[in-house]
């Protein structure tokens, strides 16, 4: 949480804004404008999406995971993957071919 209280400060300074003004934009108090900046976890994350957005970046929290991005996840996702295939016949129920339709090739020397 400290370094987007930093890259919060950061993007408030380079927009020229005054604590009171970003506060006033976001619909928050200063105060809260002051513990995101030092990297509060306790900020609600609707008062971080009302800043966000106020500093002209509306679509900064859905970019924080992207799942393309995130290599936990993606490489937790891999390992979920069934290391062996799952048969979906019953035992006991498989049947054999029927033999109508193996005698059923086509002329192109494909069958189904």
């Amino acid at each position: 949480m400290v370094n987007l209280g930093r890259n919060i400060k950061q993007a408030r300074l380079a927009r020229r804004l005054a604590m009171l003004d970003l506060a006033e934009r976001a619909g928050v108090s200063e105060k809260t404008i002051q513990r995101l900046e030092r990297g509060d976890a306790g900020v609600g994350i609707g008062k971080l999406a009302g800043v966000l957005a106020a500093l002209g970046q509306p679509d900064a929290l859905a970019e924080i995971l992207r799942i393309e991005e995130d290599a936990v996840g993606l490489s937790l996702a891999v390992d979920a993957i069934p290391k062996r295939g799952i048969s979906y016949v019953k035992r006991g129920d498989a049947r054999a071919p029927d033999s109508r339709h193996e005698a059923d090739d086509d002329d192109e020397g494909v069958g189904f």
